[in-house]
């Protein structure tokens, strides 16, 4: 595993694609920050081009990672977005229709990205462009996403008062428990999760910094660690359960 990381450090050419995914992102916060695009149009400005360009890098999981992206972001998202929003944790700028009124489409296209660009640099970066077909248990985990959305959409309807959930309290079942079976299982494929976590923290870190300045995105809700930055409300819950957290738990429930 060492020599593993020492490799993804250590590759010239994966290097400077990596930097120059990274430049691309900071040209791209820069230009939303001047110009204040719309969130769906900064969402496709800062993530659409270097997510593509890191998918066709790939030769081998091209087709697991968007399959794997698509069911994710379709039933995994939204009902997780849906339990946020019902207790306010967070808001966006959106002009699409919100699905059951309360979830921004937007947010389903970040999360969408969040899901493919994340395992495409997994996969070229960390994991060698992997030749492996699906797992067979893959099945077993959109039985799980559906379950999930069944559970929540009935109780939306029935009392949606008892799903309302902060992050903090949410990420035990959605990413921590998870995150501690698959990891206790296959200790060694944390290591390969390092690079990535580091990666993503810090490009969706800039990238909501930006938004928070020009009003795309805000924080109303309750927090463990709230600070005032620039005026506003920004939770170091999230920076300490989305950034650090999410990242593994998608690479290992991925692999």
């Amino acid at each position: 595993m060492r020599g593993l990381l020492f490799y993804m450090l250590t590759n010239k050419k994966k290097l400077l694609r990596m930097y120059g995914l990274l430049t691309y992102v900071l040209s791209a916060c820069l230009f939303v920050w001047l110009f204040r695009p719309v969130y769906l149009v900064s969402i496709l400005i800062v993530l659409l081009p270097p997510s593509l360009i890191n998918f066709l890098w790939l030769k081998n999981s091209r087709g697991k990672i968007l399959v794997f992206s698509l069911f994710s972001a379709i039933l995994f998202a939204p009902p997780i977005e849906l339990i946020s929003r019902l207790a306010n944790v967070w808001d966006v700028q959106s002009i699409l229709p919100r699905f059951l009124n309360l979830v921004p489409l937007e947010n389903m296209l970040f999360a969408f990205f969040n899901f493919f660009w994340v395992l495409s640099f997994y996969e070229y970066f960390c994991d060698g462009d992997s030749t492996r077909s699906f797992s067979k248990k893959f099945k077993y985990l959109v039985a799980l996403f559906c379950l999930e959305s069944l559970i929540v959409y009935i109780l939306f309807f029935l009392a949606r008062g008892s799903i309302a959930t902060n992050y903090f309290v949410m990420a035990v079942p959605v990413l921590i428990i998870p995150s501690l079976l698959i990891f206790g299982k296959k200790p060694s494929l944390l290591i390969k999760t390092i690079l990535p976590t580091i990666f993503f923290a810090l490009i969706f870190f800039i990238y909501e910094i930006i938004s928070l300045k020009i009003g795309s995105w805000w924080w109303p809700g309750e927090y463990l660690w709230p600070i005032k930055f620039g005026g506003t409300t920004f939770p170091l819950d999230d920076v300490v359960i989305w950034y650090l957290l999410s990242t593994p738990a998608l690479i290992g429930g991925y692999e």
